[in-house]
Parts: C-alpha cells; structure tokens; sequence
C-alpha cells in the first residue's frame, strides 16, 4: 500500500494463479528462470516446486520490505536480488547468468512509464536463449503493448480465482529460418 506504483496487487497470489504460471512445461524443463517482481516470494516458492533439481531461480524485486520474506526461502537453486527490473541483465550477468529459459513477471506494467516497460521488456527478450519463454501476469494488457514489437501476439488465461482476477500473458522467442527473423510461438500448459 506504500508503494501502489511498484507493487502489482496487496494480496498474496492464489493457488490458481500460480498453478497457472508454475505449472508449465518450460518451467518443468527450465535450467535457468529469472523472476521479476517476486513480492513476498509465494510465486518463487511455487516455480521451485516445479523446476528440475539442477535449475536455478533469480529473483529481482524492487521493494526492499520483500527481502526479510525473500530471505526465508532456503532453496539452494533460489537467489535474490533488490533491484530493479531495468538492471535486468546487469543484475543476471553479476549472478553468472548471459541468457535464460524463461522470465516470469510480476511487475504492473500498466503502473509503469511506457518508456521503462519498453526498456524492461527488451531486456527481457535479450536475454531469453532463442526459445525462451516470456510469462507475465496482470491486471490489465498493457504487457502487449510493448511486447508485441518483439515477441507477437501472446498466448492468454484468464485465472478468475485470483484477488483481483489477472490474466497469465505468454510468448516464446523462436528463431525461424535462415532469415533469423523472429515469430511467437505457443507454451504449453500441462
């Protein structure tokens, strides 16, 4: 509530809503997954559940009040960091880490100067590997706007038993051909 600009929702995420996002193939087979905007980490907590033993999570949350939550998490494969979403690659290149597999974001892009969530949202296309996945939940779709120059129209669900209800955005970043041109393609959901 201090914060209402960086912080998406004041209630914890549903069991839903992170079935919805966790519950993935991507997530399953994941080696490296970066998280934007983990809050209070039950997000963190529900991608660990579902990500191969040898895989490793970095979170980045901007709000320093997360980090006493954040530190209770004692997976050896999860790390944190308070910073900010625009140090993306900066912050994952200081964790070891040049290219992901997936990026879940939390942040309220439609809470955000369009001009930052463009700068977030092509940080995070360069730094998924050539079939990485982009998973964003929100309020609202603003999300689209700026990742649809980059990634295509999004796959989308809607999880209604969430407090407010939000949506799960997806895109995968898929090299096509000789002209290196890239197209969206599907997540699967299992």
């Amino acid at each position: 509530m201090q914060n209402p600009r960086q912080v998406a929702t004041v209630l914890p995420s549903s069991a839903q809503l992170m079935n919805c996002i966790a519950n993935r193939q991507c997530i399953r087979e994941a080696r490296t997954v970066i998280e934007l905007g983990p809050g209070a980490g039950g997000t963190s907590s529900a991608l660990l559940d579902q990500m191969p033993h040898c895989s490793r999570l970095l979170s980045i949350e901007k709000t320093e009040v997360f980090g006493e939550a954040l530190s209770e998490i004692t997976d050896s494969r999860f790390a944190y960091q308070i910073g900010d979403a625009l140090q993306l690659k900066s912050i994952a290149r200081q964790h070891g880490i040049r290219k992901c597999d997936v990026v879940v974001s939390g942040i309220p892009f439609s809470a955000i100067d369009p001009k930052v969530a463009k700068q977030i949202t092509r940080q995070v296309y360069d730094i998924l590997d050539n079939t990485g996945v982009f998973l964003a939940y929100q309020l609202r779709d603003d999300v689209t706007k700026h990742a649809h120059p980059l990634f295509g129209n999004p796959r989308k669900q809607t999880v209604s038993r969430n407090l407010p209800p939000l949506r799960v955005y997806s895109w995968t970043k898929v090299e096509q051909g000789e002209n290196k041109g890239w197209q969206r393609r599907f997540d699967s959901v299992a």
